[in-house]
């Protein structure tokens, strides 16, 4: 029921702003970029890919999208690196919000940075990023400039990474399957060996 104290217009805009909040801390990936040159059609195809992974991409006004930010505990701060403060004040032009949800971040990241990369439009902000989920699950948010995506997206996604150590894992296991045959075969010609000199003195 809408608040009558409210216009109803502030209302929806105060609606917009938890909604955005929420998803921002219950993400591992925030990531804001510049869509401009993409088509409708680019971007309804990009955010199927990001769908498909249990992610969600968003535009929305610059100014609803700081307030977010700031409800979800994502201030601004300075990169570890520089001297630069990034913020919600650098959210400026067109800004589609990635939110990686339940999506692995890096692959949602991968898909993003890839996308525009390869239509060569539009370009990655800034945002913040963190591999044990968002606030909402105890992960402390770290505020990344573009090049901080960038290196990101060249990571193997979590599904490369769990393939790997089941291959690493299971490498022992055939190797001692391998030994363990080739026993049984030297075994086995032990064996018929030793029934073939058998009866070979038994002819005798």
């Amino acid at each position: 029921m809408v608040n009558e104290a409210v216009p109803a217009g502030r209302q929806k805009k105060v609606q917009q702003v938890e909604e955005l909040a929420k998803e921002a801390a219950e993400s591992g990936a925030v990531v804001f970029s510049d869509y401009s040159g993409l088509t409708v059609a680019e971007m309804s195809e990009l955010r199927k890919k990001l769908a498909v992974l249990g992610a969600d991409l968003r535009v929305v006004k610059n100014t609803l999208l700081g307030l977010a930010l700031e409800k979800a505990g994502l201030r601004s701060e300075k990169l570890a690196s520089s001297d630069r403060v990034l913020s919600s004040e650098e959210l400026e032009g067109p800004t589609a919000a990635l939110f990686s949800h339940s999506a692995d971040p890096i692959e949602s990241i991968k898909v993003l940075v890839s996308y525009l990369k390869e239509k060569a439009k539009g370009e990655v902000k800034f945002g913040f990023f963190s591999a044990k989920g968002g606030p909402a699950s105890g992960g402390e948010m770290t505020l990344m400039a573009a090049e901080g995506f960038a290196e990101l997206a060249m990571l193997p996604g979590k599904l490369v990474l769990q393939t790997r150590l089941v291959s690493q894992l299971s490498a022992p296991i055939y190797k001692l399957a391998y030994v363990l045959s080739a026993q049984q075969q030297k075994l086995v010609m032990i064996f018929d060996a030793i029934a073939k000199t058998k009866g070979g003195v038994a002819n005798g």
